[in-house]
C-alpha cells in the first residue's frame, strides 16, 4: 500500500475467512502488544537505519510491558529463505526478536502478503511461533480477529488472488532459488514497488470491500477485528464491536495493546525505549 497513507494516526476513542483449525486457536493472558508493516529493507541501510534503532528501542519496550507480541505481516519488505544467505539488514531486528522468545516472552508472527516465502527459519531459529492464516484469540471474554489484512482488502478481485497463488506455488520458490540474492533481493523489491503502487490505485474499492469484510467478521461472532496492510493507524467503532488498523512503521511508528478486555493504539515515539 501506499507509504503516505501511514502518516495517517487518530487516538482511540476510550468511551469471508471463517477459521475452525484449533490449530490457530489458542487462549492468551497478560497484556498483548500489536505491530505491523514495517517494511524493513525497503530503502538502502543508511537511510532506514533510523527506523531500524526505533524499532529495536521498541522490542525492549515491548519486553518490560508485555507477555505476549503479535508481529502481524510484512516485517520485511521482502522475505526469502536463502538456504545460505541472510540480508544483513535483518540481521540486528531477528537477533532481538530472538532474544525476546529466549526470555520467555510468546512471540508470534502472522504472514502478511510480503511473506509468502516464509519457511521454518522463524520457527527453527529465531525461536518464535508463525501462522500464514488468520489467528482467533480467546481472551477475557472477547474474540478477536487477528489478520495482516491482504485477504480483507482483495474482495473479488480475481487477478490478485490469482498471483498471490502464483508467489507461493512450490514452482515460483523453487525458480527464484537458482537467482543469485545480490540480483534476486533487488528484483523482489521493485516487484514490492509495482505491487504497492498497485494497491494505491485501488484505494477507494478496497475501502468499501474492507467495510464489508469487517463486517463480516462480526457476523462470525468475533467482536473485534486487528489488521494491518493498509498502512493507515485508526481505531473504528461499529457499536458494540471494533476493529483496529496498526498502521505501519514507515511513516506512523504505531501499534495496539490489548489489556483488561480493552484496545489501545499508541505511537511509539522516538525518543522511548
Amino acid at each position: 500500500m501506499r507509504r503516505g497513507v501511514g502518516q495517517c494516526y487518530h487516538a482511540p476513542n476510550h468511551d469471508g475467512q471463517k477459521l475452525t483449525s484449533q490449530r490457530n486457536k489458542h487462549d492468551t493472558e497478560g497484556r498483548i502488544l500489536f505491530v505491523s508493516d514495517a517494511h524493513f529493507g525497503d530503502e538502502g541501510e543508511a537511510s532506514e537505519r533510523d527506523r531500524v534503532d526505533r524499532f529495536l528501542r521498541f522490542l525492549r519496550f515491548a519486553r518490560r510491558r508485555a507477555r505476549t507480541l503479535y508481529i502481524v505481516g510484512d516485517l520485511f519488505d521482502f522475505w526469502f529463505e536463502y538456504r545460505q544467505v541472510l540480508p544483513k539488514t535483518h540481521v540486528p531486528i531477528l537477533a532481538e526478536v530472538a532474544a525476546l522468545a529466549r526470555d520467555g516472552m510468546d512471540v508470534w508472527y502472522i504472514a502478511g502478503n510480503h511473506d509468502y516465502w516464509i519457511g521454518d527459519f522463524f520457527r527453527r531459529t529465531v525461536g518464535i511461533r508463525v501462522s500464514h492464516e488468520p489467528v482467533t484469540l480467546e481472551m477475557e471474554g472477547r474474540r478477536i480477529y487477528v489478520t495482516h489484512g491482504d485477504e480483507m482488502t482483495a474482495g473479488h478481485d480475481s487477478g490478485y488472488r490469482f498471483l498471490r497463488r502464483m508467489v507461493r506455488s512450490r514452482l515460483a520458490i523453487g525458480l527464484f532459488h537458482w537467482i543469485h540474492p545480490d540480483l534476486g533481493i533487488p528484483l523482489a523489491r521493485w516487484a514490492s514497488h509495482v505491487s504497492r503502487g498497485y494497491s494505491t490505485q485501488k484505494k477507494f474499492v478496497l475501502n468499501r470491500t474492507l467495510d464489508a469484510a469487517i463486517r463480516s467478521r462480526f457476523r462470525e461472532g468475533y467482536d473485534a477485528v486487528v489488521m494491518g496492510h493498509i498502512h493507515y493507524a485508526d481505531h473504528l467503532r461499529y457499536g458494540k464491536e471494533e476493529c483496529i488498523m496498526l498502521g505501519d512503521w514507515i511513516d506512523a511508528f504505531t501499534y495496539a495493546e490489548f489489556e483488561g478486555g480493552r484496545f489501545r493504539l499508541g505511537r511509539f515515539e522516538a525518543e522511548e525505549e
